[in-house]
C-alpha cells in the first residue's frame, strides 16, 4: 500500500496544476473574446464614420 503523504502530496498537486490550467485557459479565452470585441468595435467605427463622412464632388 502506497504511503498516505505521497499520496495526497501527488493529489494535491494535480489539483494545484489543473486549476492553474484552468486559470491559463480561462485568461486565454477572455483575451481572445476582447480582442475580438475591440476588432469589432473597431470595425463598426471605421464604417460609420465611412458612411457619415461629407462627399467631396
Amino acid at each position: 500500500m502506497p504511503d498516505p503523504s505521497t499520496l495526497a502530496f501527488g493529489l494535491t498537486y494535480t489539483g494545484t496544476l489543473v486549476v492553474a490550467l484552468l486559470m491559463f485557459l480561462s485568461q486565454v479565452a477572455a483575451f481572445t473574446a476582447l480582442v475580438a470585441l475591440a476588432g469589432t468595435v473597431r470595425l463598426l467605427v471605421v464604417s460609420v464614420r465611412a458612411l457619415l463622412r461629407p462627399r467631396s464632388d
